[in-house]
């Protein structure tokens, strides 16, 4: 479980995590009034905003998971930077007056919100070993609050003060918070422990990093985790970010367009559905101490599939038998979306935890941040699917059947990963993961020392 001091790491972490749910869903989402207000903001436009700030995203999101192995002294500095642009952005956004100024504000929102995810998570994975999934899991539901409140804040003050005194308050907050949080994250520093092994073992030798040749036996040794099963895990949490992106992107679409609810309102529901998702993100992170991180990963994608069939079969059955919109089968809605939102973050914690388990820990941000590009690239693609075949006006939604395909391919490819790898728990992780470090390790310096 996890101490007090592990709190005082932990808790900076979660309060950034926050800001990295609010600030780089800010623009799209106000993009939503200022079509209303304006007259230089087209569709298109706020399509190409948001794939600008995906396009800048996906390549410093690979660079900044390098830079975090290579100087890890720093990674608090970087996060806080990161911070520091993001929030910049809405002073971009206040004084826009055209589609270009706006489209400023997307690079520098890309910018700032590369930076926390390759650089964070790694590090929570890292510092806290055996209890890393009970850490993602408070990190988790910190950004949760974030993803909760940005839409109805967002909506509310836009539809009070109109959406440039929405951007200054945004803003203005992000600058008060700038110096406290920074202050708080640096603080924490202390409590960082993890050192990264710099030996590789092979056969009866030890290499180190002192020469060229040693290096590349060691990064043989650490790229030794790719085989089929990982990559196999690696496609299963790819195509499973096309869910996530869905909820984001049209869950309050869906309740405004469908099923009659207000543009107010269907923020509400869009928080209370990503909100429950937190929800089941921390009670995921106590269960899959004791399930192990593959079994919970597990348990979530057979609870999301059939959360999906049922979210497809009750739209679908509403459109075939032409049945009028309710306050009855709005809830029901609710309820379906809910299970869905909890069963797709029920499994992010032992997402996040696992690769930590497979992976060797001196190169995780490098590797996470591969994996995360790879990911932002093929959730961004899914939205425009989704829209596409709504565009076509099917009689049937067949939109909606790519939450089946989003889920159940996942299903079967943690199937696949269990039967070549197993259950095991965190700890088990540990434990082998420490014997080989320190007891195979020890004795074959050791032996190679007699020898020499």
């Amino acid at each position: 479980m996890l101490q007090k001091e592990h709190f005082k790491l932990l808790m900076p972490l979660n309060l950034f995590h926050t800001m990295a749910h609010i600030y780089p869903y800010f623009l799209p989402i106000l993009c939503q009034i200022i079509r209303e207000d304006v007259d230089f903001l087209s569709y298109t436009q706020i399509g190409i905003i948001s794939m600008t700030i995906l396009l800048v995203t996906i390549p410093l999101t690979i660079a900044l998971g390098f830079i975090g192995d290579i100087i890890r002294k720093w990674r608090f500095e970087l996060i806080a930077l990161g911070f520091i642009l993001i929030v910049s952005h809405t002073f971009v956004i206040y004084v826009a007056n055209s589609f270009a100024v706006l489209l400023v504000a997307g690079v520098v929102v890309g910018i700032g919100s590369s930076v926390f995810h390759p650089i964070a998570l790694p590090l929570l994975s890292q510092e806290f070993g055996a209890n890393r999934n009970l850490a993602h899991s408070f990190n988790l539901i910190f950004g949760t609050v974030g993803s909760i409140a940005t839409p109805i804040a967002t909506l509310g003050l836009s539809n009070w003060l109109g959406w440039r005194n929405t951007a200054l308050i945004f803003g203005i907050f992000g600058s008060i918070c700038v110096p406290l949080l920074i202050t708080f994250l640096l603080l924490s520093k202390k409590y960082l422990h993890f050192i990264p092994q710099h030996t590789a073992v092979v056969g009866e030798r030890v290499y180190t990093s002192k020469s060229r040749k040693n290096n590349k036996v060691q990064l043989k040794y650490l790229l030794g985790f790719v085989s089929l099963p990982f990559i196999a895990l690696i496609s299963a949490q790819v195509i499973r970010t096309g869910i996530f992106r869905l909820m984001n992107t049209f869950t309050s679409f869906i309740f405004e367009d469908r099923f009659g609810f207000s543009r107010m309102s269907s923020a509400l529901i869009m928080s209370l559905v990503l909100g429950a998702g937190g929800i089941a993100a921390l009670i995921s992170g106590f269960v899959s101490i004791k399930a192990g991180s593959l079994k919970t990963f597990l348990w979530s994608k057979v609870a999301n599939t059939i959360a999906a069939v049922g979210v497809v079969l009750f739209i679908g059955g509403i459109v075939i038998t032409n049945t009028p919109n309710s306050q009855g089968l709005g809830i029901v809605a609710i309820i379906l979306f809910v299970l869905l939102s909890s069963s797709f973050y029920f499994g992010n914690p032992s997402s996040n935890s696992i690769l930590a388990e497979i992976i060797p820990l001196e190169i995780l941000s490098s590797v996470y941040g591969i994996i995360t590009a790879i990911m932002t690239a093929f959730s961004a693609t899914v939205p425009v699917i989704f829209g596409a075949i709504v565009d076509q006006g099917y009689s049937f939604p067949y939109e909606y059947l790519l939450l089946i395909f989003l889920s159940l391919i996942p299903l079967l490819l943690l199937i696949y990963v269990k039967s070549k790898l197993g259950f095991k728990t965190p700890q088990q992780i540990e434990d082998e993961r420490a014997l080989k470090n320190n007891g195979e390790l020890n004795s074959t310096v050791e032996d190679s020392t007699k020898v020499s």
